[in-house]
């Protein structure tokens, strides 16, 4: 990380929200850059696997309440993790995580039931 990202890090940040940053970091090195192209290629992203180990992590969720599954964290915590996102080496992919995280899921926290 350039100086300007550790300055940040330090303002904004708390040692636990950099902890997430961290594990997402490491994620996406290990778990997705190193197959992008590979996947490219085959036309593929096992998404339903990557999507099971995020949740594994605490990954999805990051912001909702730990009575449905989420992991009751401040928008902090989502702001480090979708940082982290952005060093995915395909973009669409980024954008398919972040669908089902960010884009699909505040209209049924804010609107669903139990029921």
């Amino acid at each position: 990380m350039g100086n300007r990202l550790d300055t940040s890090e330090q303002i904004y940040f708390t040692k636990d929200h950099n902890m997430v940053r961290r594990a997402v970091r490491d994620f996406v090195n290990k778990e997705i850059n190193p197959f992008v192209d590979e996947w490219e290629e085959q036309g593929y992203a096992p998404l339903k696997k990557l999507f099971k180990k995020m949740g594994e992590l605490g990954f999805l969720g990051i912001r909702y309440d730990p009575k449905y599954g989420g992991q009751g964290l401040d928008y902090w915590y989502e702001t480090a993790f979708l940082e982290e996102l952005g060093h995915i080496k395909a973009l669409g992919l980024a954008v398919a995580i972040t669908v089902q995280t960010n884009m699909a899921t505040p209209a049924i926290d804010e609107f669903g039931s139990d029921f």
